[in-house]
């Protein structure tokens, strides 16, 4: 597990860019958890489908993903030693 003390720049750091994307991640895999327990099937005469049943958690998901996207490009092009290291520590 990644811990963001290795990335903060002082004891209280949590603006800086790895630590939000570690802080993000963190997030991004408590609503995956929530969308494995919480997801349902659709039985359609046609195809088999499975859909969110809650919508709001699929939306806060995406939200999440689109950040931590955003969050990258921004690092890598700012500061690629520690894009690096970051992408190589959550794979």
């Amino acid at each position: 597990m990644i811990t963001k003390k290795n990335y903060q720049l002082h004891e209280k750091d949590t603006g800086s860019t790895a630590v939000q994307i570690i802080l993000l991640k963190a997030q991004i895999q408590k609503l995956v958890e929530h969308e494995k327990r919480n997801h349902k099937i659709n039985f359609n005469e046609k195809r088999k489908k499975e859909r969110w049943k809650d919508v709001p958690a699929k939306r806060a998901l995406l939200k999440k993903l689109a950040k931590e996207k955003r969050f990258f490009q921004y690092l890598k092009k700012n500061n690629p030693d520690a894009y690096e290291k970051l992408k190589k520590e959550l794979k």
